[in-house]
């Protein structure tokens, strides 16, 4: 590669020696490009050049009066990473291949502060301490984002998912007004817009997915979803959430 570069540089200066002699010297010399130098001796003010591999250079009493031979070589020498540049990084270079994309793990998610992960027994512990009650059968009951008596059935040995099972509400406004605040809550706290397909709106996370629902099959057991499936399989640490929103 650096022979080609070598090699490049060396031709660009045989052509501006090629087009410098034609000025200088009153001959008509082709360039490359199909372009050529066409002085008849001294040339005019304002006579310009046209064709080759650069843009037209204005030429004036038979000198060359934008930068010179040796700085248009610099120039290029600094564009290609050669000569006294070598060793630097080119002006415009192709993107490697090979190293700028990192590749990491997502960081897992967390409920109520809790990081996801580690066996059902430690979360349950963690949940525990976090207020919540052991219910049997691996369910924990307590508060979560301002409802009392909220259902939580982490799944997944390492934890992988928690679901949440919201209170009872039986009138059909006030259902959908603690589906739409909650909405409304994740939102705020992870910035963006979930998808929505009827009365299911999925949070697309790096760790996973938060999915928030409602049980309309029954008057008798209406009730809003959440649900947290943790992609990641990391560890991290996190601390307790103290006010509702944090919770989510």
């Amino acid at each position: 590669m650096k022979k080609i570069l070598k090699f490049i540089v060396a031709l660009v200066i045989i052509v501006l020696a090629v087009r410098w002699c034609s000025s200088s010297f009153g001959s008509v010399i082709p360039l490359p490009g199909g372009g050529s130098s066409n002085t008849g001796g001294t040339v005019g003010t304002g006579s310009e050049e046209s064709g080759g591999w650069f843009s037209p250079k204005r030429q004036d009493g038979g000198s060359i009066s934008n930068p010179s031979l040796e700085q248009e070589v610099e120039d290029l020498e600094r564009e290609l990473g050669v000569g006294k540049y070598k060793g630097q990084k080119p002006s415009t270079q192709t993107p490697s291949t090979t190293s700028s994309t990192t590749t990491s793990a997502s960081t897992p998610l967390s409920f109520k502060g809790i990081p996801m992960t580690g066996t059902l027994s430690a979360f349950g512990s963690e949940l525990v301490k976090a207020g919540f009650r052991s219910a049997g059968n691996g369910t924990y009951t307590g508060d979560f984002a301002g409802y009392s008596g909220c259902k939580v059935t982490p799944s997944g040995n390492p934890v992988r998912e928690v679901r949440v099972d919201f209170p009872v509400i039986s009138d059909w406004d006030a259902l959908e007004k603690a589906y739409d605040n909650l909405q409304a809550d994740l939102t705020q706290k992870y910035g963006i817009d979930p998808v929505v397909n009827r009365n299911l709106a999925v949070f697309n996370l790096p760790g996973g997915t938060i999915s928030l629902d409602a049980d309309v099959s029954n008057q008798s057991t209406w009730h809003v979803i959440l649900t947290y499936a943790n992609a990641a399989t990391t560890t991290s640490t996190g601390t307790l959430g103290r006010n509702p929103i944090d919770d989510l």
